[in-house]
C-alpha cells in the first residue's frame, strides 16, 4: 500500500515538473513581443512554494494514509473481535441450542409420562367414580366372585270382554265362547296382579374364556291357594316361569339346560335363551300364532362370527290330545286335558267315579247318558252312548305326563345384523309319538264288556261299554302300542324398516306340533286315535299351520306401537279307511254302523248335536293394536302405562247338519286390557 502511495507522489511531481517546462516554453515564445521574464531565483522560488505545497499535501495525504491504516488496523480488530465473538457466539448458541434441546426432550419426555399418568389417573377415577356410582346406584349385587343382578315388576291389569270365558289376564283363545253358548250372552271385567315377576341373574368368570350365567324368573300365575277367597283374599301361589344354567366359552360355544323358552320360540337376537322374540303386546296369552313353550330343555350351539349362530336342542316330549268319538277310555301314555277324555299315565289304578267326555263337543252334566241303565253310568250292551261315566280306575290328571319314547328334537340358524335390529331365523322340529290302550286277555280294551271287541266296532250294538268294576293291578294282560312322528318347519324375522319401526313375522307349518307350542293349542290336538279295519289302534298326528305378522314402532323414547295380525289353523284328521264323506264319518250302513259314529280330529258328534266351547279347533285368528307410554324412566326404574284391544275369533269343525245353524260353530270377541307396571332398573 505504501509503495503504491509513493509512486503516485513521485508521478505528481513530475507531471507537475513537465507541466512547469511546457507552460515555460511557451510563454519563451511570446516573449519575442513581451517584457523579459523575471529573473531565475524568482522562479525557483516559485518553484520551490509548489514543491512545498506539493509535499504538504504528500504529507496529508500520508496522514490520511496513516489514519486510514489506523482505522483500517481497527476495522480489522474490531472485525476479528467481532467474528471471534460471533464464532463464540455461535458456539454458545450451538451449546445452548444443544442444551435447549436436551431440556426439550426431557420436557417432552416429562410431558409424555405425565400424559400417561394423567390418562392412568384419569382411568383410576373413572373406574373409581364408576365403583362410587355402582355402590350407590348398583346395578347388580357382588357376591365374592359373583354378580347378581335383580329385576323384575309388580303390575297390575285389568281385562275386559265382551264375552265371558272365566279367565283372568290371560284370555283362553282355545276355549273362547261359541255362539249360542250361555257365556257368549255374559260380558266379564277381570282385575289381577299376578302378572307381577321377580328375576335374578347371576353371572361369573372363572377364567377370561368362560363365562358362567344362570337365571330365575317367576310369576304369581300358580295354582290357587286353598285359602283363595276371590270375595277378599287372592292368595295365588308363586311359580316358576324360567330356571336354567349357561356356560359360554370365549370360542363362541355355549351349553345351557334347565326351563326356558324352547328354541322353537322366534327370536330376536341369536340362539341363547335369552333373545327369544316375545311379542310387546300386555295379553298374557301371547299372540295368536305365536309359538312358544317353557318347558325342560338341553340346549348347545355356537356363535361363529358376528352374523351367524346355531343350536341344537333336545325338549321335554309333552303332547296335546283331544278325544275323538269312541276313544278308548283305556288309553296310556299321553297327556290329556283332564276333562276331555280320561288318560292314564301309567298303568290303570283305581281312582275316583268321574264322568269323562267321549264325544268331544259334549257338556258334562253329571253321571249317566243316553243309554245309562243305573245311577252310576254303567252303559247296557247296544247303547248309543254320547258320554261314559263313570270311566272306572283310570286316573285323570290336568296336564299329565306324555311317555313318548325320545325328547323332541330342535335345531335353528340366525342370522344377525351387528349394526341394525334384523334378525332372520329357520328352525325345525322332530317328534316321536306313542301311545297304547291296555287290554285284556281276550284283547278287548280294559274297562269294556269284555266280549273281546276293540273300541270302535262295525255294529252300534257293540260299542264299548263299561262294567263299572275297578280293575286290579293284574286285570290287563298286554298293550295295544302304536306309535307315529311328528315334525314342523318355522322361519321368523324382526326386519328394520326404518330407524324406529321393525316389521315382525313368523309362520310355521307342521304335524303334531302345534297344539302344544301355540296359545290357541288348547281344545287344539298334537295327534289323535283311530282304529283301522283290523281293530288295531293308530296314533296319527294332526296337522297345522300358523303365523303371525306385525309392526313395532318407537316414535319417541317414551313410546312404544304395535301392531299384530295372527292365525292358527288345525286340520281335520281322520285315522282309518272307513271314512268317505266330507265330514270324515263312516256312511250309514257300513259294516250295519249308524251314520254319525266316526273316529278322529275335528269330527262331528251326531247328525243333530250343538257344538260346545269345548268342540275341537279348526280356526283362530285375532287383529292387536296398543301402546306403552313410559311415565317416568331413570336409574330409580321405569314407570309405564299398557293398553291394547283384541278382536279374537274361534271357529270349530262342524259336521253336516243342516238342522244346526252354522253360525254356531263359531265365536267372537273382543279384549281391551289396561295395565300399570314398575320395572325395576
Amino acid at each position: 500500500m505504501r509503495r503504491i502511495i509513493a509512486v503516485t507522489l513521485a508521478l505528481t511531481v513530475l507531471s507537475s515538473t513537465w507541466l512547469l517546462g511546457s507552460e515555460g516554453a511557451t510563454k519563451a515564445k511570446k516573449a519575442v513581443k513581451k517584457p523579459a521574464p523575471p529573473p531565475a531565483s524568482a522562479q525557483m522560488q516559485k518553484m520551490q512554494d509548489q514543491l512545498n505545497q506539493q509535499q504538504q499535501q504528500i504529507n496529508q495525504l500520508q496522514q490520511q494514509l496513516q489514519q486510514s491504516n489506523q482505522q483500517l488496523q481497527s476495522a480489522q480488530g474490531q472485525i476479528q473481535s467481532s467474528v471471534m465473538k460471533a464464532t463464540q457466539d455461535a458456539a454458545a448458541a450451538q451449546q445452548a441450542a444443544s442444551a435447549a434441546q436436551q431440556t426439550a426432550n426431557s420436557l417432552n419426555s416429562s410431558v409424555t409420562d405425565l400424559k400417561m399418568c394423567c390418562a392412568d389417573l384419569t382411568k383410576s377415577v373413572t373406574v373409581l367414580q364408576k365403583d362410587v356410582k355402582e355402590l350407590l346406584n348398583p346395578l347388580a349385587i357382588r357376591y365374592k366372585g359373583v354378580m347378581i343382578t335383580p329385576g323384575g315388576f309388580a303390575d297390575f291389569g285389568a281385562a275386559w270382554r265382551s264375552r265371558n270365558d272365566t279367565s283372568s289376564l290371560s284370555s283362553n283363545f282355545g276355549g273362547l265362547p261359541l255362539n249360542g253358548t250361555p257365556n257368549a250372552s255374559f260380558s266379564e271385567y277381570r282385575t289381577d296382579a299376578r302378572n307381577s315377576r321377580v328375576q335374578f341373574k347371576f353371572e361369573g368368570k372363572p377364567n377370561d374364556n368362560v363365562k358362567l350365567t344362570g337365571f330365575i324368573m317367576g310369576d304369581f300365575y300358580g295354582t290357587a291357594d286353598p285359602s283363595t277367597n276371590a270375595n277378599q283374599v287372592n292368595s295365588w301361589l308363586f311359580r316358576i316361569r324360567e330356571a336354567w344354567v349357561m356356560a359360554q366359552m370365549k370360542s363362541g360355544f355355549f351349553f345351557a339346560g334347565g326351563q326356558m323358552y324352547s328354541l322353537w320360540t322366534p327370536g330376536r337376537k341369536g340362539v341363547l335363551p335369552d333373545g327369544m322374540m316375545l311379542p310387546l303386546a300386555y295379553e298374557g296369552n301371547e299372540i295368536i300364532g305365536m309359538p312358544y313353550e317353557r318347558g325342560a330343555q338341553f340346549r348347545i350351539g355356537k356363535k361363529f362370527n358376528a352374523h351367524i349362530s346355531a343350536a341344537i336342542e333336545i325338549d321335554q316330549p309333552e303332547l296335546a290330545s283331544v278325544s275323538s268319538n269312541l276313544t278308548p277310555s283305556a288309553l296310556l301314555g299321553t297327556q290329556n286335558s283332564g276333562t276331555d277324555f280320561p288318560v292314564g299315565n301309567n298303568l290303570p289304578v283305581a281312582c275316583c267315579n268321574q264322568t269323562f267326555l267321549i264325544y268331544p263337543g259334549n257338556s258334562q252334566t253329571g253321571v249317566g247318558g243316553a243309554g245309562a241303565t243305573s245311577a252310576s253310568g254303567n252303559l247296557a250292551a247296544g247303547a248309543a252312548a254320547t258320554m261314559v261315566s263313570p270311566v272306572a280306575g283310570l286316573q285323570s290328571i290336568n296336564g299329565g305326563l306324555a311317555a313318548n319314547p325320545v325328547p323332541d328334537l330342535v335345531a335353528k340358524v340366525a342370522w344377525d345384523s351387528p349394526t341394525s335390529t334384523a334378525h332372520f331365523e329357520v328352525r325345525g322340529l322332530a317328534r316321536f309319538i306313542r301311545s297304547g290302550v291296555a287290554l285284556n286277555a281276550n284283547g278287548s280294551p280294559v274297562n269294556t264288556n269284555g266280549s273281546g271287541q276293540k273300541a270302535i266296532e262295525t255294529t252300534s250294538t257293540m260299542i264299548p261299554t263299561l262294567t263299572g268294576g275297578l280293575p286290579t293291578a293284574t286285570a290287563y294282560k298286554s298293550v295295544d302300542m302304536n306309535w307315529t312322528y311328528g315334525w314342523g318347519l318355522g322361519i321368523s324375522a324382526v326386519a328394520p324398516v326404518t330407524k324406529k319401526v321393525d316389521f315382525i313375522l313368523n309362520a310355521n307349518a307342521g304335524a303334531g306340533s302345534n297344539a302344544r307350542y301355540n296359545p290357541g293349542g288348547g281344545n287344539s290336538a298334537d295327534f289323535t286315535i283311530g282304529v283301522d279295519n283290523s281293530g288295531t289302534y293308530m296314533v296319527k298326528p294332526v296337522r297345522g299351520y300358523t303365523g303371525i305378522a306385525g309392526l313395532e314402532m318407537h316414535p319417541a323414547p317414551k313410546w312404544d306401537w304395535y301392531l299384530y295380525g295372527g292365525n292358527e289353523y288345525y286340520q281335520r284328521t281322520n285315522c282309518g279307511p272307513l271314512y268317505s264323506d266330507p265330514y270324515g264319518q263312516l256312511n250309514a250302513g257300513t259294516g250295519g254302523t249308524a251314520a254319525g259314529t266316526c273316529m278322529g280330529y275335528g269330527l262331528p258328534k251326531t247328525a243333530t248335536s250343538n257344538p260346545s266351547n269345548t268342540s275341537p279347533n279348526r280356526d283362530l285368528w285375532e287383529g292387536t293394536v296398543g301402546y306403552i307410554y313410559r311415565i317416568w324412566r331413570g336409574n330409580f326404574g321405569t314407570f309405564q302405562t299398557m293398553g291394547e284391544y283384541q278382536y279374537i275369533h274361534r271357529a270349530v269343525w262342524q259336521d253336516a247338519s243342516t238342522a244346526v245353524s252354522s253360525s254356531q260353530f263359531k265365536g267372537s270377541y273382543s279384549v281391551a286390557d289396561l295395565a300399570l307396571r314398575y320395572i325395576l332398573p
